[in-house]
């Protein structure tokens, strides 16, 4: 073979060589850095790709470890990850689980965020977003003894509460479809979000944004109250008082009094498998469904209307400072009556 020839051969050979490198680096990029070869939904099919996309920040491929619905649905468990190899992509993980819940946990438990910064949303399905975590209602076919409840932890979203409710919402559709317990739509319906980003002055006499409602007898004197909540009347709303004193951060971020509502058929048809619950009688008059002495059912002629309130780290600092706080249920009764009226109760509960 002449030296030409050779050299020739050289060049076609490493020339080959380089376009293989370049077409496996390719593949390689293909694979880890994108979803163009991952499935359409994850887990099991309980979790759409591009919807999980559109949460997680980042970029890169995602990849899943679930295997779709539990015989029992309190088993299910699915965590989407995104990595990849290119330098300041981002990684990002979420987590969905089912689990059995009191019906008005979002409103009473304290170990999740305020609901007066939630963003609900009501109707073919019922639930809401946080900035760092989704939570949707299962149809009553889906429950056995207790409300069964669709979590979706993203960490923090990156297309904000939109695409959060939308990834929530659809993988609530998949469980019950997969379960044979409900038909529910894969976008959730009208979003209700707080009306403002940060807590603004109260009203007078119009508290949380209730006609009549007031709570300046009831803190201490010369101190500013604030209110962060959605808009009334909704068919899921709530309200956060706060009290701008000299509390601690971590007091103050807690608050004084939250208030919640809630005409949602779903929701309450929830709250009234709470424990406990029980034909009584409201604050005022009249009768309800009692599942707490802050928590309740009232009939309205338009349909049922929880209200409940529950104290927060600054009510309990002040009474500890006995600043003539009263009780928390006198916040309660003046609640119920203002709500009844915004919310249209029709009902003589006072």
């Amino acid at each position: 073979m002449s030296t030409g020839a050779r050299r020739t051969r050289r060049i076609w050979t490493a020339g080959t060589v380089a376009a293989v490198l370049v077409l496996a680096a390719a593949g390689l990029h293909v694979y880890r850095d994108t979803n163009v070869l991952t499935q359409d939904r994850l887990c099991g099919g309980l979790v759409s790709t591009a919807k999980a996309d559109a949460v997680l920040p980042g970029s890169g491929r995602l990849d899943a470890r679930g295997d779709g619905v539990a015989e029992d649905l309190g088993d299910t468990v699915c965590t989407v990850e995104r990595s990849s190899f290119l330098p300041g992509s981002g990684k990002g993980m979420l987590s969905v689980r089912l689990w059995e819940e009191d019906g008005d946990f979002p409103f009473v438990n304290s170990a999740w965020p305020d609901p007066s910064g939630a963003t609900f949303f009501s109707g073919p399905v019922t639930g809401a977003v946080y900035e760092s975590v989704g939570w949707a209602l299962l149809p009553e076919k889906c429950w056995t003894t207790k409300p069964v409840f669709v979590k979706v932890s993203p960490g923090k979203s990156a297309s904000g509460a939109g695409a959060l409710a939308a990834l929530t919402t659809d993988v609530a559709r998949a469980v019950a479809d997969e379960a044979a317990c409900g038909d529910l739509p894969g976008e959730p319906g009208t979003l209700l979000p707080p009306r403002s980003d940060a807590a603004r002055p109260v009203s007078e006499g119009r508290a949380c944004g209730l006609d009549g409602f007031s709570v300046r007898d009831h803190v201490p004197a010369d101190t500013e109250v604030l209110e962060s909540g959605q808009s009334a009347p909704a068919d899921l709303w709530s309200c956060t008082l706060f009290l701008d004193n000299d509390s601690r951060d971590t007091v103050r971020a807690e608050g004084f009094m939250t208030y919640a509502a809630s005409r949602d058929p779903l929701l309450i048809a929830a709250v009234r498998r709470s424990p406990g619950a029980s034909e009584g009688d409201a604050p005022g008059g009249g009768k309800a469904d009692v599942v707490a002495r802050t928590r309740i059912v009232l009939p309205c002629a338009q349909g049922a209307l929880y209200l409940a309130a529950e104290p927060r780290a600054q009510y309990l600092e002040a009474r500890k400072r006995k600043s003539g706080i009263p009780a928390w249920e006198t916040y309660f009764g003046s609640f119920v009556k203002a709500a009844t009226k915004t919310f249209d109760c029709g009902t003589a509960t006072h």
